[in-house]
């Protein structure tokens, strides 16, 4: 009930860094693709149509529907088991991180082939109970891969790249489902937790929300749409957040 009476969900300078680094990602990551194709992406048969039986295959449907969704399907994504992964750091592949949607961007044909160098996308096994978990998990890893590949260095630098990628997860459209799977409650006495189910989120769950509240202002998404699929905790941070995102200078630069 606090909420009601809150003016901001989150600090004013944590505030700003987000809108900083959403003006950033969304000039980087192409101006067109965002306000041209970038929808809210919702957990329902419109963006996630078939149904797909077994684990692994579910992971690869997830991950092909996400990039799609990014307008990244094109780039060489591997699906690999996250408990065999190494932490090297991918290849640099040259992508056009701008030109996502775009039909005239390099064909799929002209990246390496199979046997050549590859973006690997761990998946965690546990999350194929969780949907959501599993699709904001595979976003957020698609969007770290976008940003590794621009090679550009987010507002806060390079000890910001976890949270910016994130962001940037937020503005591809993924932004509901990173709130909704930001915090995991873990139950009485945590009989009932999992936490191999749950995603490792980089942005606190009111700083997710925030980040929610900033894009649908600028997208126009309807609030009863978000509240159709938003935990129903969340519901009195969010209109917190759409009130602070509108008293926000940075903001509103965005959205005019």
């Amino acid at each position: 009930m606090l909420h009601w009476f809150q003016k901001q969900l989150i600090t004013r300078e944590a505030a700003e860094r987000i809108d900083e680094c959403a003006f950033w990602a969304i000039a980087t990551f192409g101006a067109k693709p965002f306000w041209q194709h970038t929808q809210l992406i919702l957990p329902n048969e419109q963006f996630f149509p078939d149904k797909v039986n077994g684990i692994e295959p579910m992971a690869q449907y997830v991950l092909a529907r996400v990039a799609a969704l990014s307008g990244v399907s094109d780039w060489p994504w591997q699906l690999r088991d996250g408990r065999r992964m190494g932490a090297e750091a991918p290849p640099i592949l040259g992508l056009p991180v701008a030109r996502r949607f775009e039909t005239n961007a390099p064909a799929a044909a002209a990246y390496p082939v199979e046997s050549e160098p590859r973006l690997p996308v761990p998946f965690v096994v546990d999350q194929a109970r969780q949907p959501q978990d599993l699709v904001a998990s595979l976003a957020h890893t698609c969007a770290q891969h976008m940003l590794w590949q621009s090679q550009e260095t987010p507002p806060g630098g390079l000890v910001y790249f976890e949270p910016a990628s994130e962001i940037l997860a937020h503005f591809c459209g993924f932004g509901l489902m990173l709130t909704n799977t930001a915090y995991t409650y873990r139950g009485a006495c945590g009989r009932s937790y999992n936490p191999r189910a749950n995603r490792q989120a980089s942005l606190s769950e009111s700083e997710s929300i925030y980040a929610l509240a900033l894009f649908c202002q600028l997208k126009s998404v309807p609030t009863k749409t978000v509240f159709q699929y938003l935990k129903p905790h969340l519901k009195n941070s969010y209109k917190v957040a759409l009130k602070q995102v509108r008293d926000q200078e940075r903001a509103q630069e965005l959205i005019r």
